[in-house]
């Protein structure tokens, strides 16, 4: 990978603050995970979690297409002032400037989390599950790319691991969001799976559960658990410092096993629940044992 050329740039501790707190109450899960890994990674991790938040929600955020679209324009200048060293005063912009410094951040990684994010703009359902596939290591696949990089641990192996737990934690985190998404007007279903599965899409978008949409979200569930097997397969070629980074396979795990045990439907309360005391014990065993 390409890397950015590191600059001195001291990020204020209001600013990583910041960060901590967006991630916490955004998305838990990587907040948990992030608390396992090296302590001189977390202000890097949460910086590049929080620009992750920022962007995600900018679709939801906006009442309209085109205000969620300036909305990405303007985090993509100023991903440019960041990894040059110039931030705006931003809290999550002067915590990525810091952390393309300290890391040696590769830009396009970041990059490629606003351009998902504005395809994703004209997106009501994607079209099949190669494409959303593509949207997740896109999107939380870039995410653990550069989490490798602040954990000073890059490499074939490890890139590979990280590629595929990010395309099973989004593909997961898209199924078991169905309601939500649904009361937004859209699908992460794809359209050739619905479409194999005879899933009625007005049924989905009133709420209904049925046995078709959950066939369809087993169908895409499973290719999420294969990312997740061929990510462990290569445990023992990642480095150790690695591992620490790839822990959000933890959840996905938990999130997989918690869709099948409610029978593939997305309208299941429990699916939708946060994962609770489980999720920090198997953490802190994964952890011991130096497996993600």
């Amino acid at each position: 990978m390409l890397r950015s050329a590191r600059r001195s740039y001291t990020a204020p501790a209001r600013a990583l603050n910041y960060c901590v707190d967006l991630v916490r109450a955004s998305d838990p899960e990587r907040y948990a995970c992030n608390l396992h890994a090296p302590a001189a990674a977390r202000p890097g991790l949460f910086a590049f979690h929080a620009l992750n938040v920022e962007t995600a929600r900018a679709r939801s955020a906006s009442s309209t297409e085109a205000i969620a679209s300036g909305r990405l324009r303007w985090w993509r200048t100023t991903l440019e002032q960041a990894f040059g060293g110039t931030p705006p005063d931003h809290p999550v912009a002067q915590a990525v400037a810091h952390a393309a410094a300290a890391h040696g951040a590769t830009r396009r990684l970041a990059e490629r989390l606003i351009d998902a994010r504005e395809a994703d703009l004209l997106v009501k359902q994607p079209p099949t599950l190669a494409e959303l596939t593509k949207y997740a290591e896109a999107t939380a696949g870039s995410l653990l790319l550069l989490g490798l990089e602040c954990v000073g641990a890059t490499g074939e192996a490890a890139e590979m691991a990280a590629v595929h737990v990010g395309c099973a934690a989004a593909l997961a985190t898209m199924m078991r969001g169905t309601a939500a998404h649904a009361a937004e007007g859209c699908l992460y279903v794809p359209a050739d799976v619905a479409s194999r599965h005879q899933v009625e899409i007005g049924r989905v978008m009133r709420g209904e559960s049925s046995q078709a949409l959950a066939d369809a979200v087993a169908e895409v569930a499973d290719e999420a658990v294969a990312h997740l097997l061929a990510a462990r397969s290569a445990t023992a070629d990642v480095p150790a410092p690695a591992r620490a980074a790839l822990l959000l396979a933890v959840p996905t795990d938990l999130h997989l096993g918690r869709l099948q045990r409610a029978g593939f439907s997305p309208f299941a309360p429990e699916v939708s629940q946060p994962l609770g005391l489980r999720m920090h014990a198997e953490l802190l065993w994964r952890r011991a044992t130096g497996r993600f």
